[in-house]
């Protein structure tokens, strides 16, 4: 018999935050969705609703689903990067504010925290497991890619608590 263990770890992640899901049995599926609904359970945010983050994200998966949605040849959202950014979203730290989410012309998934001109972060999440991100700080600049595993990458999680420290 195999088992999957949940790692308890850091200031950021949810104990019920984990995706990857090997298990093909009915079981298998009955107990991925008894962890998920345990887990909007155990989600209830100190600071935010996030229940209007995945509201977003179904309105745009469902207006955005085909290719020249917006008029001007963008790529349709394909389920996989909404599989994505869902994740993302779900291991989003409860303390921090819910960003602005929008579809990208190549079908990508972006998340933009806009606090003032100067200090703004943005990622921008697909279906092959790596986020884009970039920020300002101010007069300091930063831009990069991670990838995107069982946790959101720490350079993500370290921008976003810099975003909103001052």
């Amino acid at each position: 018999m195999t088992t999957a263990c949940i790692p308890i770890n850091g200031p950021y992640q949810s104990p019920f935050f984990f995706v990857l899901n090997t298990g093909v049995s009915e079981t298998a599926e009955k107990l991925r969705e008894l962890l998920e609904l345990t887990s909007r359970d155990c989600s209830i945010s100190v600071t935010n609703d996030d229940s209007e983050i995945f509201q977003n994200l179904e309105s745009l998966m469902e207006s955005c689903s085909s290719d020249n949605w917006d008029g001007y040849d963008a790529k349709a959202i394909d389920f996989d990067s909404y599989a994505e950014a869902t994740r993302f979203a779900q291991g989003l730290p409860k303390t921090i504010p819910l960003p602005d989410v929008t579809v990208e012309p190549d079908g990508e998934i972006a998340f933009e925290w806009y606090r003032h001109p100067r200090r703004v972060f943005s990622i921008s999440i697909g279906s092959r497991n790596v986020i884009t991100f970039a920020g300002l700080f101010g007069f300091n600049k930063i831009n990069g890619e991670e990838y995107f595993g069982d946790e959101i990458p720490k350079t993500i999680l370290d921008n976003l608590e810099r975003l909103y420290s001052s």
